[in-house]
């Protein structure tokens, strides 16, 4: 064969595989364009098979592995084709947007950041970045870049949804609701803005007018898994909910306790919330029986930003070594959020101090009053903490605060440090009262879901002292829970705890020992 022969063989081989590599992209995207994926997928397949640097095949494969949920698949596919497109900016805005999805929320900021640098005005990547920072926690962080979109183009309804999500996101219903219909104003079919007006009726414990949103939801886009939830969380809104308790607990001491709670709550009007329960328990040392029967009933009712909780109740306490006593008991909380991501509250509480068999057949009651608060610190980084003083009708008083500062880490784990300090006034008579107690604890937490089913493992290691007099000892609690979920909020738990800390025992036992087995269901 002649050089030009070979030269017009060659001519025609390139041609040749170029109008085959054409074609199988053209079928791909004809396919991709009329919505049929599966043939898209073959067709792009196949153009990798001839071509494994054609990046509109890897970036259509790309985004169908992410549909699919195969995340570190997309992200492979989204990062050849990176390599053989660099600054193609759809390529790089799916990749950021993977990214978040697989969690990995500073590189997916990074990713936006830099093509937000070169082009500036891109609302979907300015959009993206502010949904990966509100699914990261940066609540604060996502509402200025929302704010900022806003500032732009006041009617952008995606932002205005994203305003609204993120005071949801922050516990505060009430300013999420105007930013939510202010989107439905502009788009009254906004699914987003539906579902999130339908959380924010069903927190406020209005389930007929949040059934009214997501049935609108529903209409619109009838396989949206989070209208569906959501849906499914709204019907057992308006059920009456039981739960039940079967708890026992032993300390070294030889305390023994047995307990059986049932209760029930529903919604007899907006926002309103009615409660009631009935108990029973048996408790025994060496030297006694006792029995407890109690019976409350309350209420709690929550509006903007504050929420306030009472209830009353009568207590029958039996022993058979003392007489019997027929006390009555209430408690009184409200609660304010100060901001997204701060909390205080207050309370008053008259109650029977009856957790010992000893301490029913005295029949010894207690007044006391609390407050509380929490804060966000920064994204999964919380303090909370607490402190009370106790009035004991025997003449004794107690002082207590406590602090808890926690850190997530990755997805199922947080770490943190926890601190309590205590005294009494004087000594009493059948239970713990150190002039002095401190303890201070390393505490960690490991959850996981597995389908229906979740467990959580917690524990803690410090160091304790039980009076001003004695020295201080290494302290350790650890529990563990299993539980078995179905429909929207019914559950079967239980649970274990192991404790040498002297607070876990009323008696301030060296060993403390509880398990409980608890039940909720929706009728």
């Amino acid at each position: 064969m002649s050089l030009r022969s070979s030269v017009w063989v060659g001519v025609a081989l390139v041609s040749l595989l170029a109008t085959r590599l054409h074609a199988q992209a053209a079928t791909g995207d004809s396919a991709w364009a009329a919505g049929e994926y599966y043939r898209a997928r073959l067709a792009y397949q196949k153009a990798l098979e001839d071509d494994p640097r054609n990046a509109q095949a890897l970036f259509r494969l790309g985004i169908l592995a992410s549909w699919d949920g195969l995340l570190d698949s997309s992200l492979t596919l989204l990062a050849r084709a990176r390599t053989a497109e660099p600054r193609d900016p759809e390529i790089r805005l799916h990749q950021a947007k993977v990214l978040s999805w697989a969690g990995r929320y500073g590189e997916a900021v990074a990713q936006y950041d830099s093509l937000l640098a070169e082009q500036p005005d891109n609302q979907e990547a300015a959009l993206g970045r502010a949904r990966t920072l509100s699914w990261s926690g940066r609540l604060t962080e996502a509402d200025d870049s929302y704010a900022t979109m806003l500032a732009r183009d006041p009617s952008n309804v995606e932002a205005l949804a994203g305003r609204g999500q993120v005071a949801l996101w922050s516990g505060d219903r009430d300013a999420a609701a105007p930013w939510y219909e202010r989107a439905l104003e502009l788009d009254p079919k906004h699914v987003i803005s539906l579902i999130g007006m339908a959380q924010v009726r069903q927190g406020q414990t209005r389930p007929d007018e949040a059934t009214e949103y997501i049935n609108q939801a529903l209409a619109l886009a009838p396989t949206d898994r989070d209208a569906q939830r959501i849906a499914t969380e709204i019907r057992a809104l308006r059920r009456v909910r039981l739960d039940a308790v079967l708890g026992w607990s032993r300390d070294s001491d030889e305390n023994i306790l047995w307990w059986q709670t049932v209760g029930a709550s529903y919604i007899p009007y907006p926002g309103l919330r009615a409660f009631s329960s009935v108990g029973i328990a048996e408790a025994s040392d060496p030297f006694r029986h006792a029995n407890r029967f109690a019976v409350e009933a309350g209420a709690a009712y929550g509006i903007r930003q504050f929420t306030a909780t009472a209830a009353i109740g009568l207590r029958s306490l039996s022993s058979d070594t003392d007489e019997d006593h027929l006390p009555a008991t209430w408690r009184l909380y409200g609660g304010y959020r100060l901001s997204r991501t701060a909390n205080v509250g207050a309370g008053y509480a008259h109650y029977a101090f009856d957790e010992t068999a000893l301490l029913i057949s005295q029949g010894l009651m207690v007044d006391e009053l609390s407050g509380d608060g929490s804060v966000i610190l920064r994204p999964k980084l919380s303090l909370s903490g607490n402190a009370a003083a106790a009035f004991f009708d025997d003449g004794n008083r107690r002082l207590s605060a406590s602090a808890t500062l926690m850190q997530g880490i990755a997805n199922n784990y947080s770490a943190g440090l926890y601190g309590r300090l205590m005294g009494y006034k004087q000594d009493g008579f059948g239970y713990f009262t150190p002039d002095l107690f401190y303890v201070t604890e390393a505490r960690g937490t490991y959850w996981r879901a597995m389908g229906l089913w979740n467990v959580r493992l917690a524990g803690g290691l410090g160091i304790q002292q039980a009076g001003s007099d004695a020295s201080a000892q290494f302290e350790y609690n650890f529990e563990a829970r299993l539980a078995r979920q179905w429909g929207a909020i019914n559950e079967v738990a239980l649970l274990g705890a192991l404790s040498n800390s002297a607070l876990s025992s009323t008696t301030g036992a060296f060993r403390y020992y509880t398990a409980l087995l608890t039940a909720r269901i929706g009728l």
